[in-house]
């Protein structure tokens, strides 16, 4: 089974955990900015979620197609649109795996360790988004 869409935001990386000291004990929780994101992005995949999780071995292909920085020159800007200049900076490949993955997790599939096989790709585009596919590989006996 092939599952194949696009969420029309920004991709982010996944941020850290934040930590509070309440009572002398850490507790650890999500940044709200985090929670809103996933939130945000939850609905608008929420359409594509197979009717029961996937259960086997997944191939999971993430583009992350990130805006152009409007700092730049206009021949730098083109040369980005084209495929010629890679965003090498941040966000970090990890770091966006890492947070698709995990809003992901309990919709599509009961857990990312089910992922085996993954491609991460970073371009510009004028179209900021995330593009994902993933494939069932197999079922676990």
């Amino acid at each position: 089974m092939e599952i194949h869409f696009i969420v029309p935001l920004i991709p982010k990386a996944q941020k850290r955990d934040r930590i509070a000291v309440i009572g002398g004990h850490a507790r650890s929780y999500k940044a709200s900015e985090q929670s809103h994101y996933e939130a945000q992005v939850r609905v608008l995949i929420n359409q594509y979620k197979p009717i029961k999780p996937i259960e086997g071995a997944i191939e999971l292909h993430v583009s992350c197609f990130l805006p152009i920085p409007v700092s730049k020159s206009n021949k730098w800007k083109l040369a980005a649109k084209r495929g010629e200049i890679y965003p090498t900076g941040k966000p970090d490949y990890d770091n966006i795996a890492k947070n698709i993955g995990d809003i992901m997790e309990g919709i599509f599939y009961r857990n990312d360790s089910q992922i085996v096989k993954a491609v991460i790709i970073k371009e510009y585009s004028d179209n900021p988004r995330w593009e994902i596919i993933m494939n069932e590989l197999g079922v676990t006996l």
